[in-house]
C-alpha cells in the first residue's frame, strides 16, 4: 500500500507542499493512493460468488452446476487539485531571499488548500461542482449507512445503572459497525467532542489501547481499529457537526469506519501523487506550482460503512 508521500516524488518543493497539505488534511497520512495513467481507471468491482443450492454430495453425483460470474466495472474519473505559490523578485533588493519567501508561501498555501481538501474529503459533492469529487457522504452505498438507533443514541458518561446500560448499548452498536467492514476496519473517523466522549467511555469499559505507526507516532485505538478525529474547518466549525437527522433526532453526527487498500477496498486513484514545480519568473513573481489528480475508489462497497445517529445531548 502507498502513502501519498511514499508515491509522490521526493524533491525539496513537492516535500515542503506535502508538509503544508498534510498539517490541514490529517487523512492524507491514513488514505491508500495508487497510480495509474491516462484520465480515469477501469476496476473490476468485489462481488460476492453466486450461491450454491448445496454444498454437499453423494460420490457420482454432481448437483451443483457452477455459474460463470458477471463482472462489473468501476470506471473512476480524475479529478484535478491544482494551486500556485508566489513570491515577489523585488524582494532580493530588499535585503529577503525571494527563494525562502516562495518556499514559505507554498508551504502557506497548501496548507490552505488542506483545510479545503479535509472537508471534501468527508462532504465534497461533484452535483454541485462537476470538477470535484465526491466525498464520502456521497460515495458510500445506501445499504451500508446504518443507525445505531432508530431515533440516534446518546452516548453517556458516568456510572449511574441507565449510564451503564447505555454505554453498554452503544459499544455494541459500534462493535456492529465494525464488523460490518469485510476484512475489518482499519480506521474510524468522527466529530473532535464525539471522539472524546468515546475515549473516555473506552477506557472506563476496558476498549482503549494505543499503539505506534510505523513513524513512532502514537496511535488511539477503541475496539482494536485507529480512531481520528476529523477535525475542523479553518473557520473552526466542525467537518461533522451534530446537524444530521436519524429518526426523529436533528441533531445526530456520523462515524465512519473505513478499510483502506491500494486498488482493493477504499482507495485513491492518481497519477503521480501530488507533484510541484518551479515555473521560474512569470512577470514580478517567482512561481511554484502544484497539481495532484485525485479520486475515490470504492472498489468493495463495504469497505466504507457510515454509523449514523450518535448523539451527546438528548435534545
Amino acid at each position: 500500500m502507498a502513502l501519498l508521500r511514499a508515491i509522490s516524488p521526493s524533491d525539496p518543493v513537492t516535500r515542503r507542499a506535502l508538509d503544508g497539505l498534510e498539517s490541514t488534511c490529517p487523512i492524507l497520512r491514513d488514505a491508500q493512493f495508487y497510480n495509474r495513467p491516462g484520465s480515469a481507471d477501469s476496476v473490476k468491482q468485489a462481488r460476492d460468488g453466486g450461491g450454491q443450492s448445496t454444498i454437499y454430495r453423494s460420490i457420482n453425483d454432481s448437483p451443483n452446476v457452477a455459474t460463470p460470474p458477471t463482472p462489473s466495472y468501476l470506471t473512476p474519473a480524475k479529478k484535478l487539485i491544482s494551486w500556485d505559490a508566489k513570491a515577489d523578485v523585488q524582494l532580493e533588493a530588499r535585503n529577503e531571499d525571494p527563494e525562502t519567501e516562495l518556499s514559505l508561501q507554498t508551504f502557506l498555501e497548501s496548507r490552505e488548500v488542506g483545510w479545503t481538501l479535509q472537508n471534501d474529503v468527508f462532504n465534497g459533492d461533484d452535483a454541485g461542482n462537476a470538477e470535484a469529487f465526491d466525498g464520502f457522504k456521497n460515495i458510500v452505498n445506501g445499504s451500508w449507512v446504518i443507525p445505531c438507533a432508530t431515533d440516534g443514541l446518546v452516548l453517556q458518561l458516568g456510572n449511574s445503572d441507565d449510564a451503564v446500560a447505555a454505554q453498554q448499548l452503544a459499544i455494541r452498536e459500534l462493535k456492529k459497525a465494525i464488523r460490518r467492514v469485510r476484512g475489518g476496519a482499519t480506521h474510524m473517523y468522527m466529530n473532535g467532542d464525539l471522539l472524546a466522549t468515546w475515549l473516555i467511555l473506552a477506557k472506563s469499559i476496558g476498549y482503549y489501547r494505543q499503539s505506534k505507526d510505523e513513524l513512532g507516532n502514537d496511535l488511539e485505538l477503541i475496539a482494536g481499529v485507529i480512531v481520528r478525529d476529523t477535525g475542523l474547518a479553518k473557520a473552526g466549525t466542525e467537518i461533522l457537526p451534530f446537524s444530521e437527522t436519524t429518526g426523529a433526532s436533528t441533531n445526530c453526527s456520523s462515524i465512519y469506519l473505513v478499510r483502506w487498500g491500494e486498488r482493493v477496498d477504499l482507495s485513491i486513484l492518481t497519477s503521480n501523487g501530488l507533484q510541484a514545480r518551479y515555473s521560474g519568473q512569470n512577470g514580478n513573481f517567482l512561481v511554484n506550482n502544484m497539481n495532484m489528480d485525485f479520486q475515490f475508489v470504492l472498489q468493495d462497497p463495504t469497505a466504507l460503512v457510515q454509523s449514523s445517529g450518535w448523539r451527546l445531548t438528548a435534545a
